[in-house]
């Protein structure tokens, strides 16, 4: 029995880190494992010394795809600890904002980042150029809208600085 093991350590296109590994024994795939890992970010010490208001500004700057994501925790831990409670339409907007982000990093990954690599191109330009430039536009479209979300409620589209404990 002759058996191989492909081990891939690191995956570019995924959300934090990637790892692929395929055991194939006598030309027959037995096992696979597929890892996605969020290494640190240690931005817990960027907030040392700093005052706890700079926290939703901060952390809006983990990620440049997802900073409502790690923004919004920022304000919720506070909010929670301080008992202040967000409801009504300050809620509806926050989630709309939600919207907004996960609009343009769900059509980024899928439309720029994993599509090039399910279709054999090394990129969405190159896409593009193959005859795929309509689908390219309209996600480029998309991702507009959602960054437009972003931009009018978190005050700018890559790391918004709008939200605060309570409200915006």
């Amino acid at each position: 029995m002759a058996e191989k093991t492909i081990n891939v350590d690191l995956l570019a296109r995924v959300e934090g880190e990637g790892a692929f590994k395929v055991v194939v024994r006598d030309g027959k795939v037995i096992g696979t494992e597929f890892r996605i890992f969020e290494p640190p970010r240690f931005f817990e010490a960027f907030m040392r010394g700093r005052d706890h208001s700079e926290a939703p500004d901060i952390t809006a700057r983990i990620c440049g795809i997802c900073p409502v994501a790690y923004q919004m925790s920022s304000v919720q831990a506070m909010e929670m600890a301080l008992g202040v409670t967000v409801d009504g339409p300050i809620r509806g907007l926050r989630r709309m904002l939600y919207c907004g982000e996960w609009i343009e990093s769900h059509i980024l990954h899928a439309a720029m980042l994993h599509a090039p690599d399910f279709l054999g191109y090394a990129g969405a330009i190159e896409m593009a150029n193959d005859g795929h430039a309509d689908a390219v536009k309209l996600a480029l479209e998309i991702k507009k809208i959602g960054n437009s979300l972003v931009a009018f409620l978190g005050g700018r589209e890559i790391h918004p600085i709008n939200v605060r404990v309570g409200g915006f």
